[in-house]
């Protein structure tokens, strides 16, 4: 099977969660809706947290400790985990500016800054579903049905934002359906270069790793700062970092 054809599964798997994680939004008294609405953050924050370090960010070093080459690739992939780090900052930033003087957006900044934040991780995030495909054994399923699964609340969340800035329920939901694209994209891209171009899977999962991790370590540090430490300790963020190191054990 083609990187292509895997990278679009890949993709189309992860896009496909996000977008049929927002469809409650389009039914009055969903049951469905009001379960996701009420899954706690903290789950979603572990299952991200694990998921970028033991899905991408650790395989991405393993893949390349034992080559010929090792200390010119680990400086590689310690680079691009730090380009996924800046690349999410910057264009954060970046559009961040852009909607300066725009009132209604001033008014709804958390929720239009957390949209941003799904728009632009979810690129980094297509690309590791992509490049999980062409992964061997069970490691790529586990890292795509990691990603998968915190893609439907994830998507349900970003569907409920862009009802607080004031857009509809069907547009909202064709809204969430664009980042869901946005990963479909980056899927067929990771995939396809994962099989094209020797050695850049572990950049790929290096930069995506490090752009995951980024939205969740600020996730974390606004939890820090109102002094909530507790949150590290309670099941629902152990069992969702526990969930992906399952899943990479199978």
């Amino acid at each position: 099977m083609s990187g292509l054809l895997l990278g679009l599964i890949g993709g189309g798997v992860s896009g496909l969660a996000t977008t049929l994680g927002g469809a409650p939004i389009l039914i009055k008294d969903s049951k469905i809706g009001k379960i996701l609405k009420n899954i706690n953050m903290d789950f979603v924050t572990g299952l991200m947290l694990s998921a970028a370090a033991f899905s991408l960010i650790w395989p991405a070093y393993e893949r390349v400790y034992f080559s010929a080459e090792r200390s010119f690739q680990l400086l590689i992939v310690s680079f691009a985990l730090v380009g996924g780090v800046i690349f999410i900052k910057s264009v954060g930033k970046f559009l961040e500016y852009l909607l300066r003087h725009n009132e209604n957006a001033r008014e709804n900044k958390k929720a239009m800054l957390f949209v941003i934040a799904m728009m632009v991780h979810n690129f980094p995030e297509g690309l590791a579903s992509g490049a999980s495909m062409t992964l061997p054994g069970s490691q790529g399923v586990s890292l795509l049905s990691a990603i998968a699964m915190q893609n439907v609340p994830e998507g349900f969340t970003t569907a409920l934002s862009f009802i607080t800035l004031g857009v509809n329920p069907v547009m909202a939901f064709f809204g969430n359906m664009l980042t869901g694209v946005v990963e479909l994209v980056g899927g067929i891209i990771g995939g396809y270069m994962s099989s094209q171009i020797d050695g850049v899977l572990p950049i790929l999962m290096a930069f995506a790793g490090g752009a995951m991790m980024s939205v969740v370590l600020g996730e974390l540090a606004d939890k820090l700062k109102e002094g909530s430490y507790r949150f590290l300790m309670k099941p629902s963020f152990l069992s969702g970092m526990a969930l992906v190191i399952i899943f990479n054990n199978l």
